[in-house]
């Protein structure tokens, strides 16, 4: 298996242009906005890689 560096694991959320996260009753929610800030689509996780996942599911 090819080692791979922790680093490409890492995100700056605050980067991230039309991606909000927020922490709601112990529970993270990452939601997907368009260009005013509408809201599209939320994910929901008990971590910010469960809310991304439920997120990404939530597309398909």
């Amino acid at each position: 298996m090819e080692k791979t560096n922790p680093d490409f694991y890492s995100v700056n959320l605050e980067g991230l242009t039309n991606i909000k996260v927020n922490v709601l009753d112990s529970e993270y929610v990452i939601t997907l906005t368009d260009t005013p800030d509408i809201e599209i689509l939320k994910g929901y996780g008990k971590n910010i890689t469960d809310a991304m996942n439920d997120l990404f599911n939530n597309l398909m």
